[in-house]
């Protein structure tokens, strides 16, 4: 979801709901599901590494998929990115550091920071950034 500093609530929660707004900002356009997909597109020509690059320019989605004992290296990117890591196991390596990297942790890259992602048994991490 890009960013945004108005919130139009729908009934979630107890607060105020802003019905005609809401409706107002709705398309009911049917159109197919995949309209709406976001298409993988390569990064760094790289074959463990999946760009998805949707229409807004907040922020673009990385995959990192490394074999058991493999590695990627992404190229310092001109603006911040968080990564969480949804499978497997392995590290992160940065300016000669490295960091355990397990299911379920998040890290934050900074901006300019090239990294590695090196795997002890396969690793699948996700990585928002903005450019």
């Amino acid at each position: 979801m890009a960013t945004s500093d108005n919130v139009i609530r729908a009934g979630l929660t107890p607060k105020l709901r802003d019905i005609p707004n809401l409706i107002s900002g709705l398309t009911y356009e049917p159109a197919e599901p995949t309209k709406h997909v976001v298409k993988a597109s390569g990064f760094q020509s790289s074959e463990r590494t999946l760009l998805f690059d949707p229409p807004v320019p907040e922020f673009s989605v990385l995959q990192v998929k490394v074999g058991k004992n493999g590695m990627e290296h992404h190229r310092a990117i001109d603006g911040p990115s968080i990564a969480i890591v949804t499978e497997g196991g392995g590290s992160v390596i940065w300016d000669e550091k490295e960091l355990e990297l397990s299911v379920g942790k998040v890290i934050f890259i900074g901006a300019g920071t090239g990294v590695k992602f090196k795997a002890e048994k396969e690793i699948v991490v996700y990585r928002a950034f903005v450019e």
